[in-house]
């Protein structure tokens, strides 16, 4: 089966900007000694009280059609297969330039939530029923 031939423009205008990274905060920059036990059981808890196993602002998973090689920070690699749960996008450009922001489902059970939030172009997608 041929592999389609896609265009992709970042995600983000920074590109080649010196300083891009300082105003983009690192997940790994931030560890769990700066959080109290309460603020990390809050960030787990769903609104009925219990441990929802999904991001607060959770709005739908989706499966990766496609790998797609993040060529900025901000931006989250994938593997064909990954399962990705789409959270809001911050940048209004960014959603209207075909990007979604998610955490790979792998990295949040596994991580949290200190797992790495990205864009990832939504062509390369399936969502998840």
């Amino acid at each position: 089966m041929p592999i389609p031939s896609v265009v992709i423009e970042p995600a983000s205008s920074n590109e080649g900007d010196d300083d891009r990274d300082a105003d983009i905060i690192s997940p790994t920059a931030i560890g769990d000694s700066d959080m109290t036990a309460e603020t990390q059981t809050i960030k787990h808890m769903s609104p009925s009280g219990g441990v929802s196993g999904l991001p607060d602002d959770f709005l739908y998973k989706v499966e990766t059609m496609h790998d797609f090689e993040a060529a900025n920070s901000d931006e989250l690699e994938l593997k064909r297969g990954d399962v990705v749960l789409v959270v809001p996008t911050a940048s209004v450009e960014d959603q209207d330039a075909g990007w979604l922001t998610g955490i790979r489902e792998s990295d949040w059970l596994t991580l949290g939530a200190s797992a790495h939030k990205g864009l990832f172009p939504e062509n390369f997608i399936q969502r998840l029923e």
